[in-house]
């Protein structure tokens, strides 16, 4: 599944989604097929998630994207 990554005024969405599987306000870590998404920021709020159509809103102050290999092996990586 493609997914693609928009960020316009405060305002980010991401589709492709699967899960959304940590969040708060100045992180959001979500899962895409074979790969994870994690946003670094502040004053993220997510908006919605939409786990049928595979879309997340959320807005904030965004300063980094980091793509990572599954949701598990970026946890590994994390924590070595």
């Amino acid at each position: 599944m493609a997914h693609s990554f928009t960020y316009i005024a405060g305002e980010i969405t991401v589709t492709g989604v699967l899960d959304v599987k940590e969040f708060g306000e100045t992180e959001i870590l979500a899962a895409l097929e074979g790969e994870s998404l994690l946003m670094k920021g502040s004053g993220f709020k997510i908006l919605s998630v939409d786990l049928k159509e595979n879309r997340l809103t959320a807005t904030g102050k965004l300063s980094s994207l980091q793509y990572g290999g599954g949701v598990g092996s970026f946890w590994k990586k994390f924590f070595k």
